[in-house]
């Protein structure tokens, strides 16, 4: 069976290995085949229609080769596998993704949601010109805000406070 070995850096060479061979074969053979030119790395993983060809111990027959010309893909181990995507048949069409509409949090509003100051940090809803203060998109955390702001007061005012000496 011809073996395309195909690098990440777009070099290619070719190897004929036996049918019945073992993952650990074609990593030797892609080893011992590799052009001086082209730097096979250290760590190194086989990729077959977009799977990783392991255990090492397993034939390569059972992940589907056959045929008389197959491609391997070798990867660096630190690069994470492309997931093989299904084959389109001509009848079947590609699933059409749903547009997700930026609208305003509130429960009856439509309009779009101010960028920065549209953010509650309190319920971290998105909400419009209408709708971004606290009071105008009835917050959850809204007496949890008025607590802690009269508690701050208080404590400036507090600290503010001039006492006089009587004498």
């Amino acid at each position: 069976m011809k073996v395309i070995f195909r690098l990440s850096t777009e070099v290619s060479f070719s190897m004929t290995v036996p049918e019945n061979s073992t993952v650990a074969d074609l990593r030797n053979a892609a080893v011992v085949g590799c052009p001086l030119s082209a730097k096979l790395p250290g760590d190194f993983k086989l990729i077959f229609n977009g799977t990783k060809l392991a255990p090492h111990n397993k034939l390569f027959e059972s992940f589907g080769a056959s045929g008389e010309c197959v491609t391997v893909i070798i990867m660096s181990e630190a690069v994470t596998t492309p997931v093989a995507s299904p084959q389109l048949g001509p009848t079947m069409a590609a699933p059409k993704k749903k547009l997700k509409k930026n609208r305003c949090t509130f429960t009856s509003c439509s309009s779009t949601p101010l960028r920065i100051v549209g953010d509650c940090g309190h319920c971290l809803g998105k909400f419009c010109a209408k709708h971004r203060l606290l009071e105008d998109h009835l917050c959850t955390g809204l007496q949890f805000c008025k607590e802690v702001a009269h508690e701050r007061n208080a404590i400036k005012l507090q600290n503010e406070s001039t006492i006089t000496s009587r004498v």
